[in-house]
């Protein structure tokens, strides 16, 4: 199992202990009740799936999931900017109107075009440094909500992350391959029953702000440790004299 669906998965079973924790609190909520039986068999069934997947790449359904997540940070925040800075929160930072790949990568660029610096020449369309003030200053904005400070990197190690899997090549492990699709699906299952949890923990525990926040604990995916930035191409300058 790759590292990103792992941390899906240790997702899956923090909000399965959440369940049992405060299990009182549904006792009146068939609906809770519901999902978290159905989040049961699905934990027991992910360690059987995943053998033979360990080298297989990881699946196009989390590569999108992690963007997904991406744009509903972002879309979030420019949400409550907003408040301040009316029409802040244009077509550039709503949802996709789908999730399929193409939409999400195409949404991906267009905010990453906004957000991130083009250090490339002006000469070939990189920013002039009034453009990359612009951008600096629009990245504040977001940080100022508690964004993290490399919430564009992010973005954009998501982002490509999408086009490694489609240029690599693909080993021809059916048994891995089969164990890959089985752990999107049973994954996508969790999304979705995670989905539903959170409106309801969301209204539950509105004026519960410490159990809201062990909800939201226990339902984060964590964020993988941040990759080395490659240096290819660039160079070192001299010391300074």
């Amino acid at each position: 199992m790759n590292d990103r669906d792992i941390r899906r998965a240790e997702r899956a079973t923090r909000v399965q202990i959440f369940g049992k924790e405060y299990a009182a609190d549904f006792a009146a909520l068939p609906k809770a009740a519901e999902c978290f039986t159905a989040l049961d068999p699905i934990i027991v069934k992910l360690p059987a799936v995943k053998v033979g997947q360990l080298r297989t790449p990881v699946g196009k359904q989390t590569l999108l999931d992690a963007l997904f997540l991406d744009f509903k940070d972002i879309a979030r925040t420019a949400r409550a900017i907003a408040l301040d800075e009316p029409g802040f929160f244009s077509a550039a930072f709503r949802f996709p109107g789908d999730y399929s790949e193409t939409t999400c990568t195409t949404h991906a660029d267009s905010l990453l075009e906004l957000l991130e610096d083009n250090t490339a020449p002006i000469a070939d369309g990189g920013d002039s440094p009034a453009q990359l003030t612009e951008k600096a200053a629009l990245r504040s904005k977001f940080i100022a909500y508690a964004l993290p400070a490399d919430f564009v990197e992010d973005l954009r190690s998501d982002r490509d992350a999408i086009d490694e899997t489609n240029t690599a090549k693909h080993a021809d492990n059916f048994e891995g391959v089969q164990s890959t699709k089985a752990i999107d699906l049973l994954l996508g299952e969790v999304q979705s029953l995670v989905t539903r949890l959170d409106a309801i923990m969301q209204n539950l525990y509105r004026r519960n702000p410490e159990k809201l926040r062990a909800w939201q604990s226990a339902s984060h995916i964590e964020r993988a440790p941040v990759r080395e930035k490659k240096t290819q191409g660039t160079i070192t300058p001299p010391p300074a004299p």
